[in-house]
């Protein structure tokens, strides 16, 4: 089912179509080039079929060109997209997109250029050109949902490394002989601060022994049925949060001293639990860095929020007809 969302919208702008393709939803929107998000319309992600995964996809982009004249469309991927070709190399959460040039197909059916970039890669330059990373130079974004993304802009440019590949900072090691990572690898933050990560370190915490109101709960226990907890009073499910903002946390402080960043934003589905979850964060990153280079960094909640990447996306579709690059198709 398809859902969308209608402001008004003028005749006098150039369009974008921002495409946020998640765990669980594909989110689109339409985009001006002032960055100011018109329409928006998302439908559920197929993750292991990709024939249908991308009719839907074209589809949805359809439902936007039938009214609107694009000028470009930008697609956010969750996993590694080769910056050189446009190609997906692996996207653990969605295997279907695995070895596809999502660009090359999406533009042949589409008779639009297309941009394809790493969903958190997109979402941080969203925040860079219309958020709190506005005049800035140096920042980080981190977006927590289905996965941990990651993206980092230096000297006010998205840094991409070789391929694309560059800060994927949910698969850097953060425990040690610690859970095993829809990677391959374990201990990875994504296995600790995910939606997912949050449900096993509260069920841990149950397995532990302590008491808590999640253990009569009839659902399936979900992360925002934790947060709910948590903000009901469950000590469980509050020390599940405080938990996760320690991994989080000492994840920001190796930022801090990696690259000196004037800021991190912190955005996703998880970033909902505002305070309960940023508070131990910025507790851990400041116990984890160098004082000097923590003094020069503020952490917070992204400013556009979930629309980060839909927005982000259509920039980097707007700003590749002026500077076009390799994974940038027609």
């Amino acid at each position: 089912e398809m859902v969308m969302i209608a402001m008004c919208y003028s005749q006098s702008f150039m369009y974008y179509l921002g495409v946020d393709i998640g765990g669980t939803t594909i989110k689109a929107g339409l985009v001006d080039d002032a960055g100011r998000l018109f329409e928006q319309s998302r439908i559920p992600t197929v993750t292991g079929d990709w024939p249908l995964c991308f009719s839907n996809l074209i589809a949805l982009i359809r439902t936007f060109q039938s009214g609107f004249p694009l000028q470009s469309i930008g697609i956010g991927v969750p996993g590694l997209a080769d910056s050189r070709t446009g190609r997906i190399r692996v996207s653990p959460n969605i295997p279907c997109l695995t070895d596809v040039s999502l660009g090359k197909v999406v533009a042949d059916e589409v008779h639009v250029p297309v941009t394809v970039e790493n969903d958190a890669n997109a979402a941080a330059y969203g925040e860079f050109v219309c958020g709190l990373g506005i005049g800035l130079q140096h920042m980080a974004y981190l977006t927590l949902g289905t996965g941990v993304g990651s993206g980092v802009i230096l000297n006010g440019a998205l840094f991409r490394g070789t391929s694309g590949y560059a800060v994927e900072f949910g698969h850097t090691t953060i425990q040690p002989a610690g859970r095993a990572c829809a990677c391959g690898s374990s201990g990875c933050l994504e296995s600790l601060a995910s939606a997912g990560g949050i449900l096993l370190t509260a069920q841990e915490l149950m397995q532990e022994g302590e008491i808590s109101s999640l253990q009569a709960m009839v659902e399936p226990l979900s992360s925002e049925l934790i947060f709910e907890a948590a903000r009901a009073g469950d000590p469980v499910a509050h020390r599940a949060f405080e938990v996760t903002g320690h991994w989080i946390g000492i994840a920001c402080g190796n930022l801090i001293n990696t690259l000196n960043p004037q800021l991190i934003a912190i955005g996703g589905g998880v970033m909902g639990a505002g305070d309960m979850l940023l508070n131990p964060v910025i507790a851990a990153a400041k116990r984890h860095s160098i004082a000097a280079s923590f003094e020069d960094c503020r952490i917070v909640q992204s400013k556009l929020g979930p629309e980060a990447g839909v927005i982000g996306a259509a920039m980097l579709a707007r700003d590749a007809l002026t500077s076009p690059c390799q994974n940038s198709l027609t």
